[in-house]
């Protein structure tokens, strides 16, 4: 994650003069990066949930509830992740008031 969030940084350096363009630059490549990330993180992460409660379930009393509080969170990961992505361009929209106007969150911005 730390290294999409640190490619993001890097991709706002394009040369750009104006300091603004180059923020917007960059806050679309990591909403970009998120949008396409997340959602695949969080199947993922219901997949391991789903496989780590069966899973638990096989073996006794202590592992069955290890395995429900790991399945526990990683389904609440895995929300929060969606969540994140829903509210990225709204969240962006705040900073950068002309990004609800555009095709922003796209890589055709």
């Amino acid at each position: 994650m730390s290294f999409i969030l640190l490619s993001s940084a890097a991709f706002a350096q394009r040369g750009l003069l104006d300091p603004q363009q180059r923020l917007v630059s960059g806050l679309n490549s990591l909403c970009v990066s998120l949008i396409s990330i997340l959602p695949i993180i969080a199947i993922l992460l219901f997949v391991l949930a789903a496989v780590a409660y069966g899973v638990g379930h096989i073996f006794g009393a202590e592992m069955r509830s290890r395995a429900t509080s790991w399945a526990t969170t990683m389904v609440v990961g895995a929300v929060i992740s969606l969540l994140i992505m829903v509210l990225a361009r709204p969240v962006l929209g705040v900073f950068v008031p002309e990004i609800e106007t555009s095709n922003f969150c796209t890589s055709e911005y």
